[in-house]
This record gives structure tokens, sequence and C-alpha cells, in this order.
């Protein structure tokens, strides 16, 4: 297993961010390491992206992500991203085309990690739950499997209705940096940033969906906004496996689905 903390220069950010990539190795015992590293073939990745207020640390730290990829053949790309909900933010750095297009050329050229969709996987929580469906959903082309655990999918719902939102008007106000349209907020939906909006243009275009996974514990917070964006998806007839647990917000949580994700990327893995 080799571990790397990588600091770069992001042209699409504009400034240098991190990013931690795991890569299984399996080096052979008394055998031709020459040979074993030139004809080794690519190796399939796995995006994993961190929630609100972690970063690009805290899945490594927090979880046995290591023992997985090393289990599972994987290499896992963990990425930094702020707390930009994994957009292109109104008012703050374009994190949506940076996760999405930039970090994955970065790494698909300096890693012996395969471009090809069936060996491309993407999952995150809460913020990074969010940015996984945004990102799989808008180029369900490059993933075949996408998971999402306690994710914010149901933010830009909550901000488009923040005057009657419990938190009060700071939560419209800390959010309009990402979404824009503080007055009017309802402008944002159908748009980039709406899943729901998303996954309804890719079943009107015909496009082959990745296999999709939702992970929830009952007490979490996020559980009501997922259960409704996953009616909402099978009620247009897309597959979508379920997973819930007894847990809050936190890694008790996320450390019982893990496993979970690296088992049903092995599931579908073509």
């Amino acid at each position: 297993m080799a571990v790397f903390t990588l600091h770069f220069d992001s042209k699409v950010l504009g400034f240098t961010t991190a990013v931690r990539v795991v890569v299984p190795t399996e080096l052979p015992r008394g055998g031709d390491f020459k040979a074993h590293y030139e004809n080794r073939a690519k190796l399939p990745v796995l995006f994993l992206l961190h929630g609100g207020t972690d970063n690009y640390t805290d899945w490594h730290q927090c979880t046995n992500v290591q023992l997985f990829a090393e289990q599972y053949g994987i290499a896992v790309v963990m990425p930094d991203a702020q707390n930009g909900s994994y957009s292109t933010m109104a008012h703050g750095p374009d994190w949506f085309h940076y996760i999405a297009d930039e970090l994955p050329e970065y790494v698909y050229r300096r890693f012996p990690i395969s471009r090809e969709r069936k060996d491309n996987f993407i999952a995150g929580m809460s913020m990074g739950g969010l940015g996984t469906l945004k990102t799989a959903l808008t180029y369900p082309e490059r993933f075949s499997v996408a998971c999402a655990i306690a994710s914010a999918v149901d933010l830009l719902n909550e901000y488009v209705h923040w005057r009657t939102d419990p938190r009060g008007v700071a939560f419209g106000k800390e959010f309009s940096a990402i979404y824009g349209h503080f007055e009017h907020p309802e402008e944002a939906l159908g748009g980039p940033e709406d899943c729901y909006a998303l996954l309804e243009n890719d079943l009107k275009a015909g496009k082959e969906l990745p296999k999709l996974m939702m992970a929830q514990g009952l007490e979490d917070f996020t559980y009501r906004g997922n259960v409704r964006f996953y009616e909402f998806a099978k009620e247009k007839g897309v597959s979508i496996k379920w997973i819930e647990e007894h847990g809050v917000h936190g890694w008790e949580s996320w450390n019982l689905y893990l496993p979970e994700v690296f088992k049903f990327i092995e599931e579908n893995r073509a």
C-alpha cells in the first residue's frame, strides 16, 4: 500500500489545494518487481468526498478506507473541497469543475489509474454525498457506481425555503455564497446545483445512470431530505439501493456504511 499527500496549484481554483491518494501495491514476494510494475493493469478508482467542515484527511484518519482499498484493489482519491458544497460557487471558487474535471485528469496522468467508466466510482458523506450525486448525475458517462452517505442532497431545497427555515435568515445568507439568488432563491432550482433537475435531465436524454446507493442513519438530521430524493427517483423508475441503520450524523454511522460502499462497488463492477 502506498499513501500520497499532494499539494498542487489548481488552475480551476486559482490556488494550491491538497489531495490524498491511496494506491494498493500488491508487491510480489521474491518475484520480478520490474516486470510487475511494467505489466500492471490500470487500477479502478474511487473518488471519496469529505463533508462540510472536514478536509481531505478525514476519510483516511477516521475510517479503515486504506484496508478496504488494499482488500478490493481500488485506488482511493480524497480531495479537499473546503465548505464549497462541490459547487461552482456564486461568490467563491469553482469547486465543481475542479473535482469533476481537473482533479481526475491530474490523477490519471500521475498514477496507474484507469479512465474507463467501468473502473471509476464516486462516494461521499454529508456535503460529499451531495457532491457525489451532483457529479455522477452531471457526468453519468464517467462513473459506473455512485454512493451517497447521509447526503446533503436537500440543501438547495432548504436554501430556497430559507425564510421559513427554523435555523433563521443566517442559513440563507451563509449559502448565498454558494447558490446566489438570495432575494429570489427559487431561481436556483432547475440549474446545475439541483440534483432533482439533473436526474430528470439524464432520464429525458436516455442516459445510462451509474448504479446508485444511498445510506442513512435513522436519527440523522438529513434523513428526511434523503428519503425525499430517494422516493422521487423511485417514482421515476430509477433503481437505488437504500441502506439505513440507527445512527446520527457522525463517523460512528459512516464507518458502518463505508464497507457497504466497497461491497456495492464489487457487486456492480463490469
